[in-house]
């Protein structure tokens, strides 16, 4: 069987990602990964198109010539800032009263996509929260199948926005001329690779605490019921220390990362010490260690209590029975679990990538910060993004043959079914449940691309 290959581009404020995966089978394995500082791109979206390819094409030049393949098609993010939740309900006579189908449920969520309410406005996801079937509610998309009745209807969470959100991104992979095999919200990725399924079915909040935002999502009985990002992360307080001791933005962050911590009082014997910066051309600078912790912790709480209120309007603030978990960039902040689990209650725990492949040689990827990148590559693995496109090494082969070169590069990494790693503390074991279907039908598929074009 022809070994095939699929890319992950992630376009960041931070950091611009790829990883590029082989796919023989039913067997995928990562085998290339670059990343370079980000240009072109704020709070996630690209408004340099042109600045963003260029990054983006020098990255993807590089696996290109690593791997000897051409790449042609990627899968990549659609940024959350800008989006809104909406609630709808569409009532239906059922086709067949004797048997309601799941190509009936699909063409109620289509129908969801198209319920915009300005010209500038689109829907980036219709999902089903539950069902009315003649007298019965709150039936979910599952059960509704082969359930009889002359009438159905769907309520749905819409997560909506500008249409322009992703048109940046858009810009970027058709300047290079690379075609977009498939797309999910950023923040459904990370929920993907970080979330127990125990965890969305109790009910749980993922936070992704990035570089310049902080995306919110949460999970109740297995189906995503609020989305939201907030245009505020990490390098806000990297400028707050930045400015607070007058000190270069690179240095301030340099600093937070080897000594910040979120709670001024979990110092202990370090609250009296100081950081010396020696200077080259001004005069020696000393940060108290202390100081450097309220300046974090100021800007922390104003993060949090923005998501907490965002978490307190969603309405399910009170069904979180599996709390917080926290991942993202700044997840690596020192005593940062500790000050969400005062200010919230709630238990908070702090999760890794968890995709079911091995680090070998990529161990980087094993870290807070790929928590999107490697929740795309699991939504491909679990075909609940549907490829429009893969690449293979063949065409690329044929090519360099007829221009005269024969040479071409194969590297391979073996790659195990083992998982990478457990994090912190695992959840008693349940009985896995059916998957749900509307996922890859509707909400990453292809009708819903359709709809949307």
């Amino acid at each position: 069987m022809e070994k095939r290959f699929i890319t992950i581009v992630d376009i960041g404020s931070y950091r611009i990602s790829v990883c590029t995966a082989a796919i023989e089978g039913k067997d995928i394995s990562i085998v290339a990964h670059k990343d370079a500082h980000s240009e072109g791109v704020k709070r996630g979206i690209v408004f340099n198109p042109r600045q963003a390819a260029e990054v983006t094409g020098s990255l993807i030049k590089e696996i290109e010539n690593e791997l000897g393949i051409k790449i042609s098609n990627v899968v990549t993010g659609i940024p959350g800032y800008g989006i809104t939740n909406r609630d709808l309900l569409i009532e239906k006579n059922a086709a067949d009263p004797d048997c309601i189908t799941t190509t009936e449920l699909n063409a109620m969520t289509a129908e969801a996509y198209n319920r915009t309410e300005n010209e500038n406005e689109k829907i980036y996801a219709a999902i089903p929260q539950s069902y009315r079937v003649g007298d019965i509610i709150d039936i979910s998309y599952d059960d509704a199948v082969g359930m009889a009745s002359e009438t159905i209807e769907g309520k749905y969470r819409l997560l909506a926005g500008n249409k322009n959100i992703f048109s940046g991104n858009e810009r970027v992979f058709k300047n290079l001329g690379i075609n977009i095999s498939g797309k999910a919200l950023y923040s459904i990725a990370s929920a993907e690779s970080t979330l127990l399924d125990q965890e969305k079915y109790n009910g749980v909040a993922l936070i992704e605490f990035g570089g310049n935002t902080t995306n919110l999502v949460i999970y109740y009985r297995n189906t995503i019921r609020y989305v939201y990002t907030l245009p505020f992360g990490g390098n806000n307080i990297t400028h707050d220390i930045a400015n607070e001791c007058r000190i270069t933005t690179r240095l301030a962050e340099s600093i937070k990362r080897d000594f910040g911590n979120a709670m001024p009082d979990k110092l202990a014997i370090n609250s009296e010490k100081s950081i010396q910066i020696k200077g080259r051309t001004l005069n020696d600078i000393e940060i108290p260690v202390k100081y450097l912790a309220e300046i974090i912790n100021a800007r922390c709480q104003e993060i949090f209590d923005a998501i907490f209120y965002k978490i307190e309007e969603s309405g399910y603030a009170e069904q979180l029975s599996s709390g917080i978990v926290l991942t993202g960039g700044e997840a690596n902040l020192m005593c940062i679990t500790d000050f969400i689990k005062s200010l919230s209650g709630y238990p908070v725990r702090r999760a890794m990538p968890s995709v079911k492949i091995d680090y070998s040689g990529f161990s980087k990827l094993y870290d807070y910060s790929y928590a999107s990148l490697t929740g795309l590559l699991k939504l491909v693995m679990d075909g609940e993004i549907t490829l429009k496109g893969t690449d293979s090494a063949s065409t690329y082969i044929e090519q360099n043959r007829q221009a005269g070169d024969d040479e071409t590069t194969d590297n391979e990494t073996e790659v195990t079914d083992e998982t990478a790693g457990q994090i912190e503390e695992k959840p008693e074991k349940t009985e896995k449940k059916r998957k749900t279907t509307w996922l890859k039908d509707v909400f990453f598929g292809k009708d819903a691309d359709n709809e949307n074009a």
